[in-house]
């Protein structure tokens, strides 16, 4: 299936008593080999993880049992059997006795749930920890550790993943493709990602990128590894990605800016994911380790968080879908909002929400879609409104309307971009890469194969030194770009030849600050 992993780290067992139980069958790879010729092995697996301090990280460590992780037995000859741990991390096997050196690796394959993390981008070399057997039988009590490198962050990051696929197996049925982890010291600094399908063409694998840290400075670099909250974002963005719809062009999204709706939903839904799988409302994401580290960020779905409320907040957002979902099961709802759907009812909806035509949602799109179906009443959402001090139209159908804003063949429409005014003209300082004022998206319903032509029109030069470089770009339902104009002219125009669908039209600040007003208009040849 894969190629099997380099070995990463190398570590001696410690031989204490753990006790035995009924673990899975080897499958041994010397079937002709007589039953004398075979031991028992049994132990009991754990890796090192960090909680979080008010100052990054912990010191300190919390074992955590290694579960459902594949084990390889093999000797001179090479491998010579297979099996996993439970859900206590055990173990006991009988395999050939020419078996020497038991490989623990960071890999899941256990009832279609198919998970590992790796040291490279295609996925291939698989975390690896090697112990030693010595033959003596004695219950194995095997710890691996967090020194820098610290392969305990491999196992758990993977253990969080499962958490994410079980959930998601739990929440609607679904059964997810094959997903990795790429992480290490020094291959990634600068943040983590979600890249979507990864590895060999023919292999339906996805992949997300998590911080690793500087080589050597984990005590004081930005490391996600034993980041829950991150590494089920990053997840949360594979389950949204596969089962439901994507309404975002991509960027940064940093906090206290009202930012496109697209980006602001994609982004909150992952952290809400998160939240909803930890069954908790603290988001929180540590720089180092406590002693010299730091909480790049530190939120409390409960509490208001800073900034403009409305469609493009990505907070607001988190906290509205945290309000829906708290106060079912063992989550207290501490703001007495007084909505409990849980987490199930709302990724189904997020996922049905696809079926509709021309999808593109935003949080206000999606919280009229909850309340068509009746999952969710006006006066429920009211409260919710009020407790987390969103606007009460936030849902209506001009909300709705607004973004994406469909526009009719042969009509012109417009609007003014301004990525420079500040405060932005809806709130908060402005943001000229993906603004709530800096973007705006039009949606175009091509109901035959044709030549889709776009004008836009600037008033000003368009040129970038006078600030009135506006960008034009088309974009398919998943918000992938088919096409752009990004000159420095009053007009900037589109032609392409698409198929029967919904296409999104982006008109845009250039990048660095812009303002000027436009005006737009789409028509079509056949």
């Amino acid at each position: 299936m894969r190629v099997l992993s380099l070995v990463l780290g190398v570590f001696l067992l410690s031989g204490c008593g753990a006790a035995a139980v009924t673990g899975p069958t080897s499958e041994s790879s010397s079937g002709d080999e007589a039953p004398a010729a075979a031991r028992d092995h049994r132990g009991q697996i754990h890796y090192e993880a960090r909680e979080i301090s008010p100052t990054g990280a912990s010191a300190a460590f919390d074992r955590r049992p290694a579960r459902l992780v594949r084990l390889r037995f093999s000797g001179a000859a090479g491998e010579v059997a297979r099996a996993e741990t439970d859900e206590q991390g055990r173990f006991e096997v009988r395999v050939p006795a020419s078996a020497t050196t038991l490989h623990i690796d960071a890999l899941i394959e256990h009832d279609e749930h198919d998970l590992w993390v790796a040291g490279d981008r295609p996925g291939e070399d698989v975390y690896s920890m090697e112990v030693v057997l010595d033959g003596s039988g004695a219950p194995m009590d095997i710890q691996i550790t967090d020194a820098d490198p610290g392969y305990a962050g491999a196992f758990h990051i993977l253990d969080r993943m499962l958490d994410g696929s079980l959930a998601v197996r739990e929440w609607t049925g679904r059964t997810l493709p094959g997903f990795f982890a790429f992480w290490g010291r020094g291959v990634t600094t600068d943040w983590s990602y979600y890249h979507g399908r990864c590895g060999a063409a023919e292999d339906e694998h996805y992949c997300i990128e998590l911080l690793g840290g500087e080589p050597g400075q984990q005590g004081t670099t930005d490391t996600d590894e034993h980041d829950d909250a991150i590494i089920l974002h990053e997840f949360g963005h594979f389950v949204m990605d596969r089962l439901s719809t994507s309404s975002s062009h991509g960027g940064s999204h940093p906090g206290g800016f009202l930012i496109d709706p697209g980006l602001a939903w994609e982004e909150a839904r992952a952290s809400w994911f998160a939240l909803a799988v930890l069954n908790a409302p603290l988001y929180q994401d540590t720089i180092g380790i406590e002693g010299t580290g730091s909480l790049r960020v530190d939120h409390h779905a409960e509490r208001r968080g800073h900034g403009p409320r409305g469609q493009g907040s990505e907070l607001g957002v988190l906290e509205i879908l945290w309000d829906l979902t708290d106060g079912s099961a063992a989550t207290v709802d501490e703001d007495a909002d007084g909505v409990a759907l849980g987490p199930a009812p709302i990724l189904r909806a997020m996922i049905d929400m696809k079926e509709q035509a021309g999808a593109y949602p935003s949080i206000s799109s999606f919280l009229a879609f909850l309340l068509e179906r009746r999952e969710l009443t006006p006066e429920a959402l009211e409260r919710v409104f009020a407790v987390g001090g969103h606007p009460q139209d936030l849902a209506g159908a001009e909300a709705v309307a607004s973004w994406p804003r469909d526009v009719t063949f042969g009509a012109w429409v417009g609007g003014k971009i301004d990525g420079i005014t500040d405060p932005a003209p809806s709130g908060g300082p402005p943001r000229p890469m993906n603004g709530y004022d800096a973007v705006h998206v039009y949606r175009v319903h091509v109901e035959r194969a044709a030549i889709l032509n776009v004008s836009l029109e600037i008033d000003g030069s368009g040129a970038l030194r006078e600030h009135t470089d506006l960008d034009l770009e088309l974009r398919d339902l998943r918000g992938d770009e088919l096409a752009s104009s990004r000159g420095e002219t009053p007009q900037e125009a589109i032609s392409m030849a698409l198929e029967p669908g919904h296409y999104l039209v982006y008109v845009r600040d250039g990048g660095n600050g812009n303002r000027a007003p436009y005006r737009m208009r789409v028509t079509t040849g056949w």
